[in-house]
């Protein structure tokens, strides 16, 4: 039965009474049905709304599904569909690990609910493209200056944190380095320090250019900061009347004649915009030049690959209050503001990255990521911005845009607890993941803590709304193609004073029943077998890891050492051949990392090979490699 252009719904229960509704279709039988629903190859099973319990918050790699889920999302549509029945099941149908199709089983009668528009109507994103993903296929992970040197990052400096960063993070998958706020040449710093074009021969001697090839000459790859519709040269303002928001009587709005009650700028800037003294009209001829210039600099003469453009937040608001001021008042503040990106992305082209720093909502479908929220410091107060901007915007990352809630830092005097929760919610997420240390004197143990979260997985939301206040069990459900599925489920505890204790079960996952192993995610122990009920205490501003994988009657893969998500990238492929009793597989091993290999062995079995140590259900092959490669594995087995 034909529904709609984008889907197909059959029934596999006889006949099926259908109504259409105002908003969708309801479907009238007294027996169980099931529906075969088509055209969401880009889809994911998902919620839109809280479900009973708005603690557990769902996310996936793969096309996972759950019994939790009651919607299909279509990016390429910005189509939803919400099935509402008794005991309602959605299932991806794969063939050779793609998507084909969902399946939808329930009791009757089944109600649903089409939402054309989704994120442009019902989420208020109304300049909402979908991601293409082709150029960057994952949000960018690296280092940024700004959390450490604030103004006084120098070129010394951002040598030595590359130096480090090739040596010890690159091959786990950190690619980019970032020279934040403080390379310009002119004013004190804040809006007396906007002019783009001039280089602090101080700190940067060798220039842009230089510093750029050198991080590319180390494997990494080039970013730099700027607020490209600002600028702070009292000449150029004067020389170029008609490039900038000029007020009523001639003066630039980012100039004030009292200076302004903001504490944490210094004194002497506080009579100026921290954005900058002067505002470029990106709607005339001149704007226009003028950005294309500014981006031809940064990117084809210096050769960065990754712009940060800051203050944008307030741009549309800009535009919109001196709308009458600008070359063309015909456009509105979005479309001035759009005006001039558009401008910028024409210039960087596809193969560089844009991020958004921060909040501007109308820059999607021109921007690849957007800060979410504000600025971060370090300490547990400081990283609540970061907290509160994943909680609201998480269900945008990968669909409109790379979400990006603000670097991780790890450093001390941060309490390790808090370090690692801080981590943890950003490998969980699968969010832009930025640190910004002095990497170069981090000890070992924090650095573990980048190690496993490099490279941002491939984690899209599964819940497709603003999550309400903190809630603090964050499920990752992983569907591979040949290693089975799991599920990485981090514990937050969000009090300061405390400790949580968290039940879970299958049910409150949105699992089957039956038996689970359940190990900690940081070492392998385990921690249950059996009916997957588990009570597990988290101390005060920390957080636990738990993994629940379900058990067959013959050996099967449950996890590595390499990464949070256990094995979902550094996996390529496991096979059980039954004829030989033996468990072999494909796994990407980082040189000098010590590579965990965990199988479960189910009785009457027993692994045969040798360096494979086994304890109780659980055998660990431990695999070393000098260098990055590609590592055949097998396990043999007796049984009996």
């Amino acid at each position: 039965m034909i529904v709609s252009p984008l889907i197909r719904i059959e029934s596999a229960a006889g006949k099926v009474q259908v109504e259409r509704t105002a908003t969708g279709w309801f479907y009238r039988n007294a027996e169980g049905m099931q529906a075969q629903v088509r055209g969401f190859r880009d889809g994911i099973a998902c919620r839109i709304a809280p479900g009973a319990d708005a603690e557990v918050v769902q996310l996936g790699i793969g096309p996972a599904s759950s019994g939790l889920c009651n919607a299909i999302y279509s990016p390429r549509r910005d189509y939803a569909l919400v099935f509402t029945a008794d005991k309602l099941l959605i299932e991806p149908i794969l063939k050779k690990g793609r998507l084909q199709y969902y399946t939808v089983t329930c009791d009757g009668p089944l109600t649903v609910t089409a939402l054309d528009d989704y994120l442009r109507i019902h989420r208020n994103l109304p300049w909402f493209k979908p991601l293409r993903r082709r150029r960057f296929r994952r949000p960018p992970a690296g280092w940024c200056s700004w959390y450490y040197y604030y103004l006084n990052v120098t070129e010394a400096e951002v040598v030595k944190n590359t130096d480090w960063l090739a040596e010890n993070l690159k091959q786990f998958g950190c690619e980019w380095v970032q020279i934040d706020d403080g390379w310009q040449g002119r004013g004190t710093g804040f809006g007396s320090n906007r002019d783009w074009f001039e280089v602090s021969e101080r700190d940067f001697p060798q220039g842009m250019k230089w510093i750029a090839n050198y991080i590319r000459a180390r494997g990494l790859r080039p970013g730099i900061w700027c607020i490209p519709f600002t600028q702070s040269d009292p000449d150029y303002y004067r020389e170029n009347p008609e490039l900038f928001v000029r007020r009523a009587d001639g003066s630039s709005p980012g100039e004030h004649t009292e200076p302004r009650p903001i504490d944490w700028l210094p004194e002497e800037e506080r009579i100026y915009d921290w954005a900058g003294r002067y505002y470029i009209d990106p709607t005339g001829p001149e704007g226009n030049e003028y950005l294309r210039g500014l981006f031809n600099l940064l990117c084809k003469e210096w050769d960065f690959d990754y712009v940060k453009i800051d203050a944008q937040g307030m741009m549309v608001g800009f535009y919109q209050r001196y709308r009458k001021q600008l070359a063309d008042p015909s456009l509105d503040g979005d479309r001035a503001y759009r005006t001039g990106l558009q401008i910028i992305r024409s210039v960087m082209g596809p193969n560089r990255f844009l991020l958004n720093c921060a909040e501007g909502w109308s820059s999607c479908g021109l921007c690849d990521g957007i800060r979410i929220g504000g600025d971060v410091v370090l300490s547990w107060a400081g990283m609540q911005p970061s907290i509160e901007s994943t909680m609201r915007r998480l269900f945008l990352n990968t669909l409109a845009f790379y979400t990006d809630p603000d670097v991780v830092c790890v450093r001390e005097p941060l309490p390790f607890s808090q370090a690692e929760l801080w981590a943890t919610l950003l490998g969980i997420t699968g969010q832009l993941l930025m640190t910004s240390d002095k990497m170069y004197e981090l000890p070992d143990e924090r650095v573990e803590l980048l190690r496993r979260i490099f490279p941002v997985a491939d984690i899209h939301p599964m819940e497709l709304y603003p999550l309400e206040g903190t809630p603090g069990i964050f499920d990752l459900k992983v569907q591979h193609p040949t290693a089975g599925e799991w599920d990485v489920v981090a514990l937050f505890n969000w009090d300061e004073v405390n400790p949580k204790q968290v039940q879970l079960s299958p049910g409150r996952l949105g699992l089957p029943t039956g038996d689970w192993l359940c190990l900690d995610g940081r070492t392998g122990e385990l921690l249950h077998f059996g009916e997957g009920l588990l009570t597990v205490q988290v101390p005060p501003t920390a957080c636990r890891i738990v993994t629940y994988w379900p058990v067959d009657d013959r050996p099967r893969f449950v996890g590595s050492s390499r990464h949070l998500t256990q094995g979902a990238d550094d996996v390529e492929a496991v096979k059980w051949e039954e004829n030989r009793l033996r468990l072999s597989g494909v796994s990407h091993v980082v040189g000098g990392d010590p590579y965990r290999l965990r199988v479960y062995v189910p009785d009457g079995y027993r692994a045969l090979t040798r360096g494979v140590k086994q304890e109780g259900v659980i055998a660990e092959l431990q695999l070393t490699r000098n260098h990055n490669t590609r590592v055949r594995w097998r396990i043999d087995f007796s049984s009996g």
